[in-house]
């Protein structure tokens, strides 16, 4: 694991693979010309990428999360049991975002700020450098324990570090630090913190049309027996909207819900097939 994660360290710090300005793909951002988008969308998957709205941008947001494509035609191979979250992202100036949003599960409402601390750009910085903060309240009813069912017990804090680097316009990496610290877990009857690492990829395929990889092991697990979360996505761009598909061994979509509630595996054809539309309004 150690090798992996340096040979991967190594790779984030190369320079430019290609002969090709890795910026040429800037020409079409108006908003802000200098800065790279290193992925097309706020998550690449279930984690956040280090974007953040631009300034006076309000995205709305709708993901779906399917249930178990094995359990075949029944079950319609998962489309009759999904989880949703609905939710709104609001950039505050050039280098702050907030977003609200309420999921499925476990009935929760989330809140979240995101700070852009490094700006990768044409001259200076080779990377981005984003922090995010959320704390996320469940309000599902009997199934925490009455001296646990109060706002502290339901409360869960979630933090990411997340640098991020453009190589070229066909690729972009990210590698993310993720503390989870739960005031109070059903899953193992305490409050236990764990500590995650996010790999995250962007693979251009056509100039509107993104593969995204995203792998997220655990470094610190204390009682959890939930497996890695690994997830396929591609994003479509379409104007004002961003498409995106996904195949994933988890369900979640709340922080909370993909790390500590990853069960599947895909060896064992444990797959979840969800999508999440975004519509964008400048105010």
């Amino acid at each position: 694991m150690k090798t992996i994660f340096l040979l991967l360290v190594f790779i984030f710090c190369m320079g430019p693979v290609h002969a090709q300005d890795p910026f040429d793909v800037l020409e079409d951002w108006d908003e802000q010309p200098l800065a790279v988008r290193t992925f097309r969308s706020l998550k690449v998957v279930n984690m956040h990428s280090v974007e953040i709205p631009h300034q006076d941008e309000l995205i709305f947001t709708i993901g779906h999360r399917f249930g178990n494509i094995r359990t075949g035609i029944y079950e319609f191979f998962g489309l009759d049991n999904a989880t949703i979250r609905m939710g709104f992202d609001y950039g505050i100036n050039r280098w702050l975002g907030v977003g609200i949003g309420r999921s499925t599960f476990e009935k929760t409402y989330d809140l979240y700020g995101k700070a852009r601390l490094i700006t990768q750009e044409q001259t200076g910085s080779l990377l981005s450098l984003t922090y995010y903060v959320a704390g996320s309240q469940a309000t599902i009813r009997d199934k925490y324990p009455s001296d646990r069912d109060n706002f502290a017990g339901r409360l869960t804090v979630t933090q990411k570090l997340m640098a991020g680097r453009m190589f070229s316009e066909a690729f972009s990496m990210q590698i993310s630090t993720i503390w989870l610290l739960p005031g109070y877990l059903t899953e193992t009857g305490e409050s236990a913190s764990k500590l995650s690492l996010g790999i995250a990829t962007r693979l251009r395929l056509t100039p509107m049309t993104h593969l995204n990889l995203e792998y997220i092991p655990q470094i610190i697990d204390e009682g959890f027996s939930n497996t890695n979360p690994f997830s396929i996505g591609f994003d479509i761009e379409t104007g004002g909207h961003v498409f995106q598909l996904f195949f994933s061994n988890t369900q979640g979509i709340a922080d909370k819900a993909y790390l500590v509630n990853t069960r599947g595996r895909w060896q064992e054809g444990d797959i979840f097939f969800g999508f999440t539309i975004t519509r964008v309004f400048y105010l």
